[in-house]
């Protein structure tokens, strides 16, 4: 999951989410904060973390 600043605030995406978001994040020039991986995390968009926690 990585943190991106974004013109409208920071948001998590997901690596998937991020494919989706390529195009306005290069046009936009959005900046990767940092990548971290914590299965507490969401993404702002799908909603689903990037760490599966098995029982």
């Amino acid at each position: 999951m990585k943190l991106w600043v974004t013109p409208k605030g920071d948001r998590w995406l997901c690596d998937e989410c991020q494919k989706d978001f390529q195009e306005q994040i290069d046009r936009e020039e959005w900046r990767a904060a940092f990548e971290k991986l914590d299965p507490m995390l969401r993404c702002s968009e799908c909603k689903h973390g990037d760490v599966e926690i098995f029982d």
